[in-house]
């Protein structure tokens, strides 16, 4: 296996899921929140408000440029007859 290839397989391993769906959204998602909780912590509510409303931001962002279709599945929901 060629360094090119060990260097793609390690590029689309960080970018995505062992299922094979994006992980930008999941890795955005932690580190706004482990930031927002460290500043939040050390007494930044505002900034930790702005962090946690950047990681929503990218994680809509993600979701609307994105091309991915999730896979059909049974997906939580809120309705309790089963209808989707």
């Amino acid at each position: 296996m060629s360094l090119r290839d060990r260097a793609r397989t390690a590029l689309y391993a960080a970018m995505t899921n062992p299922d094979g769906s994006p992980a930008s959204a999941r890795r955005t998602t932690q580190v706004a929140s482990v930031t927002a909780n460290t500043a939040a912590q050390h007494g930044h509510a505002g900034a930790a408000a702005v962090v946690a409303g950047l990681g929503a931001a990218a994680v809509a962002a993600e979701g609307a440029l994105s091309n991915y279709v999730y896979p059909p599945g049974d997906y939580a929901t809120f309705r309790e007859d089963g209808k989707r």
